[in-house]
């Protein structure tokens, strides 16, 4: 049988083996923006997303986002990009009674469960979803209170024309919140991704490679502040966390 020494050393070698192995994937991680296509149209993959929107991590996160957009803009006429199945929209509507939350996705497999799921809750009088881009945000100049979206930036093709847009639809005192990774996540971040999409997540994620490659498409928040700054935005900020970034702010303060 092994003695202690035996035992302790074979611990260390172990752990140096797991360091070393850990820090040759995050060493080989992406450092310039990757942006991979994703296929949400495809019912196995909106399936699959759906799934992990159930998740605790996941409902955390958008009970921490309802509540700060909540709390930036309680009432009046709200819109979710990129909405997906459904779910912060729900969360908002929850969150804010005094809210009227559309949320708006170009895939029509999300926007089929969103609706299903809002009939589900009882609160499908107080929302709506569209199939929409954000390139063109389908309302009038000046009509909304409050504008969100979460983990949906990075898809954006021109996210400059998408800022512009929200700045177009908020009437002047509107608050707006872009959440998203940040792709200059540090290490304990970026091996937490690795391991969901190596491990963790449906094969259907786990062959187009999420939530690794959302990870590469997304922005530093350097980044984020250039893109901001070239839009019309007004009043904006960009806060950060260990694995996120927010562009949010009141249209019109400085």
């Amino acid at each position: 049988m092994m003695n202690a020494r035996g035992r302790f050393a074979f611990l260390g070698g172990l752990i140096a083996a797991l360091v070393y192995f850990a820090w040759q994937v995050y060493s080989s991680r992406s450092r310039e923006r990757v942006v991979r296509e994703e296929a949400v149209d495809d019912p196995e993959i909106a399936h699959a997303f759906n799934r992990i929107m159930r998740i605790p991590h996941m409902r955390l996160a958008r009970w921490a986002i309802a509540r700060r957009a909540a709390a930036m803009k309680p009432a009046g006429q709200t819109v979710d990009l990129g909405c997906g199945p459904g779910y912060l929209v729900l969360q908002l509507a929850q969150a804010a009674p005094g809210l009227h939350v559309t949320g708006i996705d170009l895939a029509d497999e999300m926007l089929v469960a969103a609706e299903a799921y809002a009939r589900r809750s009882g609160l499908d009088e107080r929302v709506a979803f569209k199939k929409g881009d954000v390139a063109q945000i389908p309302f009038p100049d000046g009509s909304l209170d409050l504008v969100v979206s979460t983990f949906s930036l990075h898809h954006w093709s021109d996210p400059v024309r998408a800022l512009d847009e929200i700045a177009r639809v908020l009437r002047p005192g509107g608050a707006f919140l872009v959440a998203d990774l940040r792709r200059d996540m540090a290490a304990p971040g970026y091996l937490l991704l690795w391991f969901a999409t190596n491990f963790v997540v449906p094969t259907a994620l786990r062959q187009v490679r999420e939530p690794l490659s959302s990870r590469g498409a997304s922005y530093t928040p350097k980044e984020a502040e250039h893109l901001a700054g070239e839009s019309r935005l007004t009043g904006w900020r960009v806060t950060q966390g260990p694995l996120w970034l927010i562009i949010e702010g009141t249209l019109g303060q400085p």
